[in-house]
C-alpha cells in the first residue's frame, strides 16, 4: 500500500468506514511505516480532545427569543389572507376511477396510432437514406475502377465487392476490366468479384463470350473456372471451340476439357 492511499485510509479509520479487509491492510502498513503511524497518532490525539469538549448547549436568552418566535407565528396565522385560486391540471382530472380508465386507455390508443404513423415515416426515411448510400459506394467503386492506377482499379474492384448489391453500372465496369484492363490481376480480381452477379444469364454470356478473347493463361483458367461454378452449361459450345486451337496452353486445354465434362453433367 502507498502511503497516500494509506492517509486517505486513516480519517476513513476513524469514522468507522473501513471493512475488515481494509482495516487489516492499513494496520500492516502502520506497522512498516513510521511517517503514518505517526500521523495515525496524531489524528488519534485530536479526535480525542475533540471527544473532551463539552456539548453546547443554547443559552437562555436564545430559547426565550426562539419561544417568542413560535408565539407570533402562531398568532399570525388566523389572519393570513386565503390563497387566491389558481389554475392545475389537478383540477381537471375526474374524481370517479372510471373515467380515469377510460381517459387513460383513450392516451394509449392515441400513442400507438401515433408511434405507427411516426415509425412508418421513419422506416420510409430509413430506406432512403440506405438506397442513396449505397448510390454513394457505388459510385466510389466507379470512380476508383476508371483510375489510371492499378492498385487504385485493384481498390475498386474490392470495394464493389463489398457494395450490399451489385448495381448495372458497377457490373458493367467489372466486365469492362475483364475484357480491356492492361494488368491482369484486375482482370482476375474482377473475375472474383462477379461471383456475386453469376445469377445473371447475361453476365455468364459476357464472361463466356470473353474467353476467345483472352491471351494469359491464368485468365482463361479463372474464366472457365467461374463458368464451371455458376453451372453455366451454355458455355459447353464455346469450350469446344476454344479447346480445339492449336496454340492453347496445355494445362489451360486439359482445364477446358475438364471443364466441359462438368457442365455437360449438370444438364
Amino acid at each position: 500500500m502507498m502511503c497516500g492511499h494509506a492517509k486517505e485510509w486513516i480519517a476513513a479509520s476513524w469514522t468507522g468506514e473501513l471493512d475488515a479487509a481494509q482495516e487489516l491492510r492499513l494496520q500492516q502498513h502502520l506497522e512498516i511505516c513510521p511517517a503514518c503511524a505517526a500521523e495515525m497518532a496524531q489524528l488519534s490525539a485530536l479526535w480525542e480532545k475533540l471527544g473532551d469538549l463539552p456539548s453546547a448547549e443554547p443559552s437562555a436568552a436564545l430559547a426565550v427569543r426562539w419561544e417568542a418566535t413560535l408565539e407570533s407565528l402562531g398568532a399570525a396565522r388566523p389572519n393570513a389572507r386565503a390563497k387566491p385560486w389558481r389554475f392545475t391540471l389537478a383540477a381537471l382530472w375526474p374524481q370517479r376511477q372510471v373515467w380515469q380508465v377510460a381517459i387513460a386507455l383513450a392516451c394509449l390508443v392515441a400513442g400507438l396510432v401515433v408511434g405507427s404513423l411516426r415509425n412508418g415515416a421513419g422506416n420510409s426515411e430509413i430506406a432512403t437514406l440506405r438506397e442513396e448510400v449505397a448510390s454513394t459506394k457505388a459510385m466510389v467503386a466507379l470512380s476508383l475502377l476508371r483510375q489510371q492506377s492499378a492498385t487504385e482499379r485493384l481498390r475498386g474492384v474490392d470495394y464493389s465487392v463489398r457494395l450490399p448489391g451489385m448495381e448495372p453500372e458497377v457490373v458493367a465496369a467489372l466486365l469492362e476490366a475483364v475484357n480491356h484492363d492492361s494488368n491482369v490481376n484486375v482482370r482476375l480480381a474482377a473475375i472474383d468479384a462477379l461471383a456475386k452477379a453469376s445469377g445473371s444469364a447475361q453476365v455468364r454470356s459476357s464472361i463466356t463470350q470473353s474467353l476467345p478473347q483472352q491471351e494469359s493463361p491464368m485468365v482463361q483458367v479463372a474464366l472457365i473456372d467461374y463458368m464451371v461454378d455458376a453451372k453455366d452449361h451454355t458455355a459447353v459450345g464455346t469450350l469446344k471451340q476454344f479447346s480445339a486451337r492449336a496454340d492453347l496452353n496445355p494445362s489451360v486445354r486439359q482445364r477446358a476439357d475438364q471443364a466441359m465434362q462438368q457442365l455437360t453433367e449438370y444438364r
